[in-house]
């Protein structure tokens, strides 16, 4: 009953955009290529519909509903209206979350809509192309190489196991890991990590990337 109470209107955004519903639609299709932590779950052309799902840190994720409307032969009608895959919104930042993929889709939806059909094919034959992987002896003799560390990885250890420092050693910061794993028996430590691990979950991907990934 009291989730009912407090439950949050699944966020959802209305635009409409001077295309046609066939350059928009092949545009909702090809979002992957741009950001393949959409994934593809289902769709009915007949009326339009598309469905993506996402992964979101602590919890089983989001689907992201896109719904196509013609009004001329010119104007397209989009709505985008995310849902979580298990309950409702009831806390303000799982709407921050909501807004931002709805951001994010307008924007990759934008710049598809812009690309000509060769710049599409060009993203379709670099996203069927395996990754290449440092050369061996890049491995082998290059220093300077680091692989490169998760910040989702980073929070849950800094939840799990922060009391015992294992994530600033993931971290790459073995000497504040030692001083975690010596002081454990204080609680000082798991109470640093609980701050560690909120750090972590707010912190930017470029923040992160330029804090550990440098």
């Amino acid at each position: 009953m009291t989730m009912a109470v407090f439950a949050i209107p699944n966020p959802k955004k209305n635009l409409t955009v001077d295309f046609t519903l066939e350059k928009v639609r092949d545009s909702v299709k090809n979002i992957p290529l741009i950001n393949s932590q959409y994934r593809f779950s289902s769709s009915n052309e007949i009326f339009n519909q598309y469905t993506y799902e996402c992964f979101e840190f602590l919890s089983l994720g989001a689907f992201i509903d896109i719904n196509l409307n013609s009004l001329t032969e010119n104007k397209t009608e989009i709505t985008i209206e995310i849902r979580r895959k298990v309950g409702t919104f009831n806390e303000s930042h799982e709407v921050t979350n909501a807004n931002n993929h709805i951001a994010k889709i307008i924007n990759y939806i934008a710049q598809l809509i812009e690309m000509s059909a060769e710049d599409i094919i060009k993203l379709q034959l670099e996203k069927a192309q395996p990754k290449k992987q440092p050369p061996k002896a890049v491995l082998n003799h290059n220093a300077s190489y680091k692989p490169k560390k998760d910040k989702n990885l980073a929070a849950i250890l800094a939840l799990l196991l922060g009391g015992f420092g294992i994530h600033r050693f993931y971290l790459n910061q073995p000497v504040l890991g030692i001083l975690y794993l010596l002081f454990c028996w204080t609680f000082i430590p798991l109470c640093l990590a609980i701050i560690d691990f909120f750090a972590l979950i707010f912190m930017s991907d470029n923040k992160f990337n330029l804090k550990y990934n440098n």
